[in-house]
């Protein structure tokens, strides 16, 4: 998958899935990879929207044109997060992100915005880090953690695979039978 994406096979792979827009924050991750200044690191951004053009900008404005790939809709996410190393959620609202779940399912260890939603699904600092959504500093630190760490990238994707299970379908449809029963 990595080389279909044109990305080294031994680059640190960032991904983020979302609408190009401005709740999606993208901006924050690539502010946050041009302050880690580390050419191995590239960012992949799954989605479409109208703030395409703007985020382009924003790539050359802090030369990471090499670094940050925006692949559009794309119907093989579970491909791509079996390449990545991490998952950034940058959002400033969410509701319960089946693009989080599907990123911890695989394995993936994450940070994300400390928002409603992200925190009823990462606890900080098991299976990633919860950072205010426009804290480009924190969101460079705990990527760089990641990339630096690779015993904790492990272990927190581990933590992920565990707790994403009681969102199964399965589990759910079952307790909302119950609930609706009762």
């Amino acid at each position: 998958k990595r080389k279909e994406l044109g990305l080294p096979e031994d680059a640190f792979i960032v991904l983020s899935v979302g609408e190009l827009n401005k709740n999606k924050n993208h901006e924050t991750v690539i502010k946050a990879l041009a302050k880690i200044n580390d050419r191995n690191i590239y960012y992949v951004i799954c989605g479409q929207g109208p703030l395409e053009n703007y985020l382009k900008n924003l790539i050359k404005e802090v030369r990471l044109e090499k670094q940050v790939h925006l692949l559009g809709f794309r119907r093989d996410i579970a491909e791509i997060c079996k390449a990545s190393n991490m998952f950034a959620f940058p959002s400033f609202r969410e509701g319960l992100s089946v693009a989080l779940i599907e990123a911890m399912a695989a394995g993936l260890p994450v940070v994300c915005s400390d928002i409603r939603g992200n925190r009823d699904l990462i606890k900080d600092g098991e299976g990633g880090y919860l950072v205010k959504p426009d804290d480009v500093n924190n969101f460079a630190q705990n990527i760089n953690n990641l990339l630096i760490y690779n015993e904790k990238r492990l272990a927190m994707a581990a933590y992920n695979i565990e707790a994403v299970k009681s969102f199964d379908s399965n589990i759910v449809s079952k307790r909302m039978q119950e609930i609706y029963s009762n």
